[in-house]
């Protein structure tokens, strides 16, 4: 059996940008299309299947006083037809996929809201900006037709949007 690794990623970062990582990540997971891994050069697509095995683990390597700890997250899955994984030659848009951004020193703000993908009553996916009191603060303002469309519009705010400036209208 051989091994071929499709993707590979590693680099010293801050607490609050893992989190930001896995946080892109599980939405990209929650979402029923692919998920785009980029490292600035390329990208791969990984089409997971709707149930995979999940694995947790935390290890300690070497002496209890002087050796170093890990915590491995994998899902596995066979594959099947629907889950599939390809490498993209030509790198996507920025906003399509998760990456660290590169060379990266700053370390977001904890978040006051979360993001919310529903149904509405028309049977159409959107996206809402919740902050934790409970009040929306942004919507997507349109219903769109699969709940991977909604992640992708919400995806492209957070994206495009962290330094907008903020322009008065008469």
């Amino acid at each position: 059996m051989t091994e071929d690794t499709l993707f590979e990623f590693e680099s010293e970062r801050e607490r609050g940008e893992i989190a930001a990582y896995l946080r892109a990540l599980a939405g990209e997971l929650d979402g029923d299309g692919p998920v785009t891994f980029r490292d600035g050069e390329y990208a791969v697509e990984v089409t997971p299947p709707e149930r995979a095995e999940f694995d947790v683990e935390v290890e300690r390597d070497g002496e209890d006083d002087g050796g170093e700890l890990e915590i491995e997250l994998e899902i596995e899955w066979s594959e099947v037809e629907g889950a599939d994984a390809e490498r993209i030659e030509e790198a996507p848009e920025p906003d399509v996929g998760i990456q660290f951004a590169p060379g990266s020193k700053e370390v977001p703000e904890p978040s006051q809201g979360r993001f919310e993908v529903y149904r509405d009553r028309a049977d159409e996916w959107r996206w809402r900006l919740v902050h934790r009191n409970g009040n929306i603060i942004a919507d997507g303002g349109e219903g769109y037709s699969s709940k991977q469309s909604a992640i992708k519009g919400l995806r492209s705010v957070q994206h495009n949007a962290p330094g907008a400036r903020v322009e008065e209208l008469e």
